[in-house]
């Protein structure tokens, strides 16, 4: 897309029009998870931490996943399980800038999770 030149006033405006369209093209479906579950394709930009496991052989067990975020994540991005199995934060232990703890509804889900 081009921007069109047009009589939008001083030359501060249309240096700011010339950004924000910028800007608009490089959100426009460029925002990606990636196309694997690694954190080591390089692929995403997004500031994410992706992870696949199993959960514990109990519903509503803690487990904890490690990530490398440098930061205390705010939430699961995404989230699916091969059992329709819902992962949740726990309630017992606070996230931490190197871990995440949760819990499942089902026991024994593979799961695919999306911590940001």
């Amino acid at each position: 897309m081009r921007v069109q030149s047009t009589n939008l006033g001083d030359s501060s405006m249309k240096g700011m029009i010339r950004w924000v369209t910028y800007l608009a093209r490089a959100i426009n479906k460029n925002i990606s998870f990636g196309s694997t579950m690694s954190n080591e394709d390089g692929d995403t930009n997004l500031d994410v931490f992706k992870a696949t496991g199993t959960t514990p052989g109990t519903a509503n067990t803690d487990f904890t996943i490690k990530h490398t975020l440098g930061r205390v994540p705010i939430t699961i991005v995404g989230q699916d399980t091969t059992t329709g199995a819902v992962l949740y934060r726990s309630p017992a232990t606070a996230w931490t800038k190197t871990t995440v703890t949760l819990r499942s509804t089902g026991a024994s889900a593979t799961y695919n999770v999306i911590v940001g």
